[in-house]
């Protein structure tokens, strides 16, 4: 006698589940991406109250944490390279409403990587990934 098992059903593996980026995580992707500590932030955002302004800083790359209003999040945008709407998207919108966003860098199809020379913007590589966190993932991102 032969046993032979008899395939039911293909499956497709099941598709990778990236977790919602939050407007915290956001900042400190694009801060970090930007080479900028959290102290030279508090330098560029404020001249006159330092621990002010590293507290600010801490404080909104805090999971939980938003900022309330479209000022604070400017200044942290005169310091480095973010995209204030997609920092209110993240805010104020569902999940399946977000930009598609990279997790190694935060940047998005608005706010693309420049290269160093400034003459390459990145794409994506993979559903979370831009091609300078595949190829270049230390190099400051300059915009």
């Amino acid at each position: 006698m032969i046993h032979v098992a008899m395939p039911t059903e293909r499956r497709r593996p099941a598709p990778s589940v990236l977790l919602p980026l939050t407007p915290a995580h956001y900042l400190r992707l694009r801060r970090i991406a930007a080479g900028l500590s959290v102290d030279a932030v508090a330098r560029s955002i404020s001249a006159n109250n330092q621990a002010e302004a590293r507290a600010l800083v801490m404080l909104l790359e805090t999971e939980g944490s938003t900022a309330r209003y479209r000022e604070t999040v400017e200044a942290f945008a005169d310091a480095f390279p973010i995209d204030i709407d997609v920092y209110f998207q993240l805010r104020d919108t569902p999940a399946e409403d977000h930009p598609r966003i990279c997790r190694g860098c935060g940047c998005s199809e608005s706010d693309p990587c420049v290269a160093g020379d400034g003459s390459h913007t990145c794409g994506w590589r993979g559903p979370a990934t831009c091609s300078r966190c595949v190829t270049a993932p230390a190099a400051p991102v300059l915009q």
